[in-house]
Parts: C-alpha cells; structure tokens; sequence
C-alpha cells in the first residue's frame, strides 16, 4: 500500500469531481490517499510524506490556477522525487482529439520549468445554472463558436470518467514499478 496525494483547484466543480474519482479509484486499490483542496483554508501537505502525488487543475482564460502552480514552485524538488501525475480540465479537451489542447500543459511545463510523469487533459463541464447571467452568457457563446451545447436550462459534463481511472491506475503502476526517478513526460488528451 502506498501513500499518495491528491491536490487539485476547482471553480465550479468538475475538477473536484474528477479528484474524487481518482481518490475512489486508488482507494479500492488498497492505496491510502488523501485528497486536498489547494484553494482550500488549509494549506495542502507537502509532499515529502507521500509516495506520489497527483495533482489537477482547472484551466481558466487559457491558465491553470494560481494555487497549484504555487505548489508546484514551492515543492517542485520534492516533487521531482516521486512519481507524479498531473491533469488539466478544460472545454478545449471536450472537442479535440490532440495530446495537449492549446498547449496549456506544455505551455506550464515550460513555465514551471518542472514535468510530471504522467500527465492528462480531461474534457470539463459547463454548468451553466452555477454561473451567473453575465457568464452564462458569454459561456453560451463561447461554446456556440466551439461547437458545444448552448442549452442553459441544465449543466453539461464533458468528462470521460473511464479515461479518469486509466489515469488513476497508470499512476498506481509507477508505484508498483519504480520509486523516486523521474521518467520523461507522457502527455494524453481524453475528448468527449
């Protein structure tokens, strides 16, 4: 049984959701996981006392949220110790078929001037009653351009959760494999 983290930002939910999945999925994997919220009160525990960590994060205006970029620049030696997983939701997933939709995860990588071993983007969701009329509307409008449903009477989710547990269990084997050596990057994009 190994420890493993699981830090994630979420605004509206899916990203949390996604989490959840993946925690559940270890979890029955006899995995001892603890899920934290990095936009939480608490502050999310460092890494040094887990096996592995993973972490998520929504994608906003064509960014990943602030807190877990801070993590990751204030853990990035810890984390370039353990294996590490990494996933990115966005509406951009939904849709494309390609590795790394609009490069946002290149596009951190490079910033973060870190890499985790695995890394994943997940098609999102719009919940379209959570949002205010002034984003509503122009959520409906970014997604009539994309292509993607404008019914605002209910909320969407774009999430394949099958994609989600391959992620989780492609993880739990890098424990099983190796420990504290970190392997080049493999990037997937789950659409729709």
């Amino acid at each position: 049984m190994s420890r493993i983290l699981v830090v994630y930002a979420s605004h509206y939910g899916q990203t949390r959701n996604i989490a959840e999945h993946i925690v559940e999925r270890l979890r029955r994997q006899s995995h001892d996981v603890t899920l934290a919220n990095a936009d939480g009160a608490a502050k999310a525990p460092p890494p040094q006392a887990f096996d592995a960590v993973i972490l998520g994060s929504r994608v906003e205006f064509g960014q990943h949220a602030p807190t877990i970029l801070s993590y990751i620049r204030e853990h990035r030696r810890a984390l370039s110790a353990i294996p590490t997983g990494f996933y990115s939701v966005s509406m951009s997933a939904a849709a494309s078929t390609r590795r790394d939709p609009n490069g946002y995860l290149v596009k951190t990588f490079g910033q973060l001037r870190w890499a985790p071993n695995e890394s994943v983007a997940f098609g999102g969701g719009l919940p379209y009653t959570r949002y205010g009329w002034i984003l509503r509307f122009v959520m409906k409008q970014l997604s009539r351009r994309d292509g993607h449903t404008t019914d605002t009477s209910r909320d969407h989710v774009f999430t394949d959760f099958a994609a989600v547990s391959t992620f989780a269990d492609r993880i739990a084997a890098l424990l099983g494999t190796r420990r504290g050596r970190t392997e080049p990057v493999r990037s997937t994009v789950v659409a729709h």
